[in-house]
């Protein structure tokens, strides 16, 4: 490449470091999909669609995806949306539309949603009945109960989570409500569900 000083860097990423870089992407995913798969038996199988075009469409974009991911979370959920697809038959989950918002998703963010998600489900609380929050939003309980995600970056995070649909913010007049307070949505929960299918 001509391009002064960063010219020759671009050339190895284009070449063999980006193609190793793809391919340990792709051996990870493999790998994790094996791990998913080992006590599957062969009698769950989704046969139909592991012979069908929509498989084969899903395993590239899987591929594809993965290769434009270095963060492992992600690709180990690749690996469990594939794995609902080979051993499901339900015409409540699109695999493609999971796989489409793992990857619109950061790592970061994955981890705040499905954390968030787990947090709800444990809580079993109604957002619209204020009086049974612990405090403040779903940001400021959140970062207090793991410090490890501060209150400004769930803060930043939950809006995204949002538009992929996996999470609704509460809307309305409360009395002290300012907002931040976000509901799983069924697709969230049957995304749930989808990937835990034989776990």
């Amino acid at each position: 490449m001509t391009i002064p000083a960063i010219g020759p860097y671009l050339d190895l990423y284009f070449s063999d470091k980006g193609q190793k870089y793809a391919q340990e992407r792709i051996d990870y995913l493999l790998d994790s999909l094996q791990t998913e798969m080992q006590e599957v038996q062969d009698h769950l199988l989704n046969k139909e669609m592991l012979d069908s075009e929509e498989g084969f469409d899903l395993m590239q974009k899987t591929f594809s995806a993965t290769v434009r991911t270095r963060q492992k979370t992600k690709i180990a959920v690749f690996a469990k949306i594939l794995k609902g697809a080979f051993t499901t038959k339900s015409e409540t989950h699109d695999p493609e539309l999971y796989l489409r918002i793992v990857e619109e998703l950061s790592e970061r963010e994955l981890e705040i949603a499905f954390l968030l998600y787990s947090e709800k489900q444990k809580i079993k609380t109604d957002l619209s009945d204020l009086e049974k929050q612990e405090s403040g939003n779903d940001a400021h309980w959140l970062s207090k109960k793991f410090p490890a995600y501060t209150k400004e970056e769930v803060e930043y995070c939950l809006p995204r989570i949002e538009k992929t649909r996996l999470f609704k913010e509460v809307v309305g007049s409360f009395i002290g409500y300012g907002g931040g307070n976000y509901n799983p949505t069924t697709l969230f929960s049957n995304f749930q569900n989808y990937i835990e299918l034989n776990k």
